[in-house]
């Protein structure tokens, strides 16, 4: 690698260009770019870049931990709000339709040994004391 390469890796990288990009562009290894890169601390670059994100719901910053996996939303109520209203992402495959003992009811649940009744409300009324 000649020192005009290794410059050349230097700005991309401040620039926050990948690994990949810049390898294609100074025709080298990947794995020499990035071992060059780890070796002289320009891996950071990146990191900085990334470690604010925005909210996938409200779109207000989050601030990233170093180390652990990137988070996707600000609190609890906007993961719940985006999920409500993307339940088409879920993967639905291991759903299973059961019948409720108690109203009759057909519903949905993952499949489970212990998954009898529609609700709690089912659940109480079925362990009901009944007197006569």
């Amino acid at each position: 690698m000649t020192n005009k390469q290794k410059e050349k890796i230097s700005v991309l990288r401040q620039a926050g260009t990948s690994y990949k990009e810049i390898a294609e562009q100074l025709d080298l290894s990947v794995n020499t770019v990035k071992s060059y890169c780890q070796r002289h601390e320009l891996q950071t670059y990146v990191k900085v870049r990334n470690s604010l994100r925005l909210c996938m719901q409200c779109h207000a910053e989050i601030p990233q931990t170093p180390k652990r996996k990137a988070k996707k939303f600000c609190c609890d109520k906007c993961r719940q709000l985006w999920w409500t209203a993307h339940s088409n992402l879920i993967h639905c495959i291991s759903l299973v339709n059961h019948t409720c003992p108690v109203c009759g009811k057909t519903f949905q649940a993952y499949k489970s040994k212990h998954r009898i009744y529609c609700s709690r409300t089912c659940y109480g009324k079925s362990k009901e004391v009944t007197h006569e």
